[in-house]
């Protein structure tokens, strides 16, 4: 996996072996991201709401480690079924100001592989960003176990 940050964006890459198709849908329906994105002892998204359109909302709900609810939500921003994914990025935890980030999924496909690039930007501080750059490393590679194992 590939990393690199600036002040206040993250990207991140990782390549999977599967189609972009079945990584898109993997982000973006409801019953495929509870599946995947989470872990016990970490924490676990246990619903998603999504209206998958330009200007559409979206919203997952979840339990963090210590056993705290969580909420993080947007707005789809981009949408290129199954190349772009884009939308805003605002969480109940931490930050005061609940400051909103953009996040960008860019998945090329390659033979039977695909690249899968994240970029999230938008950060206020270098703590915001450095945490959330350790997340998404845990959160691809969710990702991909899914995938991978949905073959």
């Amino acid at each position: 996996m590939n990393a690199t940050s600036t002040a206040d964006t993250i990207v991140k890459e990782i390549s999977i072996d599967a189609p972009a198709a079945k990584i898109f849908a993997a982000l973006t329906e409801p019953a495929q991201l509870t599946q995947w994105w989470g872990e016990e002892g970490k924490y676990r998204v246990e619903q998603m709401e999504a209206d998958l359109r330009v200007g559409g909302r979206w919203q997952t709900t979840g339990t963090s480690s210590d056993g705290r609810r969580f909420v993080v939500e947007g707005v789809y921003r981009e949408i290129d079924p199954p190349r772009i994914l884009a939308y805003t990025w605002a969480h109940d935890w931490g930050d005061a100001d609940r400051a909103e980030t953009l996040v960008r999924f860019d998945l090329t496909e390659r033979g039977g592989s695909t690249l899968v690039k994240v970029t999230h930007s938008g950060f206020a501080d270098p703590q915001s960003r450095d945490d959330h750059a350790r997340g998404w490393t845990i959160v691809l590679g969710w990702l991909s176990a899914f995938v991978i194992g949905k073959a």
